[in-house]
């Protein structure tokens, strides 16, 4: 799965000849009040900090810079001491290398564009690095975020096989690839299993995200005092290493068509599981990083305000079919056959939060 994703010898992510668009979409590209919704939330998070002068917002797996130029635009005019303030840094594998154009209105282009020049130059305001990682970065006071990053960690896959746990591995044979069971590559793997305190049954098939233990010491390492958001599919494990899941949830995504064999267009697919939750806030908690949120991203957006630019919508004076477009485009970022049901996981370190984090309210007012 390394090698198929990241190799710089062919890997889907580092290659030059990789469109992602073509192969699947996200939330960011689907609609740009994705990023307005997100500014909302950063602008709290700065607030709670004690308004820095300098609030850090690094992206990480930032692809073509959809997510990071709607953030940015909002917060200027959402708040413009807040965008004076934020240093956006846009971190990628390949940096800049595809641009996702959208057909979708900006709400903050159409409705201030003459007030606010500055969106004009809005790319300027972004600090583009490549970087595989975050051991380049320390002291930092802001907020980390991703979108859709984890699912794409290389994963181990195991299997129950007469009551033990094997890892699958793979060799070459006459047919082609093949898949054999044997004796865990790493203790990690039973131990994970352990830990999660599993019961699976004689033949379950399932994936182990070890990278996950790896990714979280960086993160507590490069935050000083701020957040961690982190967007995602996937579950707590107690449901994604349930019955109806037993056969793991790796799957492939060639042309917008999902694939269940990961060892056909090697190179030219993407591979994703979904994220164990769990294990994020457990190893979270060992690195010092407390959980202060979780939530599905319906409820996330919709606590945010969804619904206050979806009335906005209605008001912008566009053709019937332009504003359903949006409308559209815009419900399936809480439409649970499509990204509602993703989850959004807050973490903080350095903060005694008194109160939920907007987008996170129990008891929204």
């Amino acid at each position: 799965m390394q090698t198929c994703l990241y190799s710089p010898r062919g890997g889907f992510y580092s290659s030059e000849e990789t469109n992602i668009k073509r192969h699947f979409t996200t939330s960011p590209t689907s609609h740009p009040v994705f990023g307005s919704l997100i500014a909302r939330q950063l602008e709290q998070m700065w607030h709670v900090l004690g308004e820095p002068p300098i609030f850090h917002v690094i992206e990480v797996g930032s692809a073509g810079d959809t997510l990071a130029q709607s953030i940015v635009r909002s917060c200027y005019r959402m708040n413009p001491r807040f965008s004076e303030a934020l240093y956006y840094i846009a971190i990628d594998y390949q940096p800049c290398r595809v641009q996702f154009p959208s057909p979708f209105i900006d709400f903050e282009l159409e409705t201030e564009d003459e007030i606010y020049p500055y969106h004009n130059d809005i790319g300027s305001e972004i600090h583009r690095v490549k970087a595989n990682g975050l051991q380049a970065f320390q002291n930092v006071v802001g907020c980390i975020l991703y979108n859709e990053l984890i699912d794409n960690f290389p994963v181990h896959r195991f299997a129950i096989q007469n009551g033990r746990i094997q890892e699958v591995f793979v060799t070459l044979s006459d047919s082609g690839f093949t898949e054999v069971l044997d004796e865990p590559s790493s203790p990690l793997i039973p131990q994970r299993i352990s830990d999660l305190e599993l019961s699976l049954t004689e033949g379950y098939r399932g994936e182990i995200n070890l990278a996950i233990e790896d990714w979280t010491a960086q993160l507590s390492k490069t935050l000083s005092s701020g957040f961690i958001l982190t967007i995602d599919y996937g579950d707590t494990a107690s449901e994604l290493y349930s019955p109806q899941n037993n056969q793991g949830t790796l799957v492939c995504y060639n042309r917008h068509a999902a694939i269940s064999d990961p060892y056909q267009y090697l190179g030219k697919q993407d591979i994703t599981c979904q994220v164990d939750f769990t294990s994020l806030m457990e190893i979270g908690h060992q690195y010092g990083l407390t959980t202060v949120g979780y939530t599905k991203q319906n409820k996330f957006l919709e606590l945010l305000g969804l619904s206050s630019f979806l009335n906005t919508l209605q008001t912008l004076g566009l053709s019937p079919a332009r504003t359903e477009l949006n409308r559209i485009a815009m419900m399936t970022l809480v439409d649970s056959e499509e990204y509602g049901d993703f989850k959004v996981l807050a973490q903080a370190k350095g903060i005694e939060l008194e109160f939920d984090l907007q987008g996170f309210r129990v008891n929204p007012p």
